[in-house]
């Protein structure tokens, strides 16, 4: 077993297609059949059915790809680190983010410069309606944002890639009346008294979700909003990604819940940079521990 037979089956994997992988590749497809026959061989596990139109993973090899997966993001990791460690070049990393993925955001710098001590990494918190207008202004190494594919393509001054899907939810405190829900609609929340952080536009979006919001208070602070919810004040809206890994969602004083029905807020999270400026391998390395900490 080794790397390039990795790279091998979650390529087939992805196009569904060994010639297909082998051109991505830049390989022979003879070879590309070679190595997994010899890599299905060692394991004594079959990872593809062959089927007329396509190449399919067995329920096996599903596990076994999504294990590979991770080993070709870890072995990526290392090689970069490598390269990161030899280029004294950067000694700085920028960040625009929203507020709603601040704590997710820390939590992949506190892992990053347990790696990269000698990296000073600043962080710009911006509203969510106001990132995109900050790239520019700022210049930041990387930006997230939450945002739907057509409005990125309006700005001719960025590059964006997809960092994953996400879903909205209600946040909400063991003390909720909403707490053992599997999934919340508008209607569910009518009743509900909520704390949202201040922007004028999240603020308008939530009042499209919930008609005649009953809004305690609203706060700039995402801390104090979190504890606000836990202490049963009210309830506020989140992604699902962001507070994942929060002690206290871990310890289930609190809990995010689908929202079924929100055609207002986009479910799509970016990230975005300058073309003018591409990503630099400091850069590339941290959206990997952002990854990590989505996928933890």
């Amino acid at each position: 077993m080794n790397i390039e037979q990795l790279k091998y089956i979650v390529e087939i994997s992805k196009e569904e297609s060994i010639t297909k992988a082998a051109k991505n590749l830049h390989i022979s497809a003879s070879a590309v059949s070679q190595a997994l026959r010899e890599f299905e061989k060692r394991i004594n596990l079959k990872l593809f059915i062959r089927l007329k139109m396509k190449t399919v993973p067995t329920e096996a090899g599903k596990e076994i790809i999504n294990q590979a997966k991770k080993v070709l993001n870890e072995y990526e990791i290392l090689e970069e680190k490598i390269a990161i460690q030899n280029d004294t070049n950067q000694t700085q990393l920028k960040i625009a983010t929203p507020p709603g993925l601040v704590y997710l955001v820390n939590e992949s710098i506190i892992n990053f410069k347990k790696d990269f001590p000698k990296i000073d990494v600043l962080v710009y918190e911006y509203a969510p309606d106001q990132v995109l207008n900050n790239v520019p202004v700022g210049q930041p190494d990387i930006a997230f944002i939450f945002s739907d594919e057509n409005k990125l393509k309006e700005n001719k001054d960025i590059q964006y890639d997809l960092l994953t899907m996400t879903k909205y939810c209600a946040l909400v405190g063991k003390q909720s009346p909403l707490y053992n829900l599997d999934k919340v609609t508008p209607e569910d929340l009518l009743h509900e008294n909520f704390v949202l952080y201040n922007s004028s536009s999240l603020v308008e979006h939530s009042r499209q979700i919930v008609k005649n919001m009953n809004i305690h208070f609203i706060s700039n602070n995402t801390e104090s909003i979190r504890e606000a919810v836990k202490n049963g004040l009210g309830i506020t809206f989140v992604r699902d990604i962001t507070i994942k890994n929060h002690p206290d969602t871990l310890s289930g004083q609190l809990k995010t819940i689908p929202l079924i029905f929100s055609p207002y807020i986009s479910d799509e999270l970016w990230t975005v940079y300058l073309k003018s400026k591409p990503l630099t391998k400091i850069s590339k390395i941290f959206i990997k521990y952002i990854q990590a900490s989505i996928t933890h």
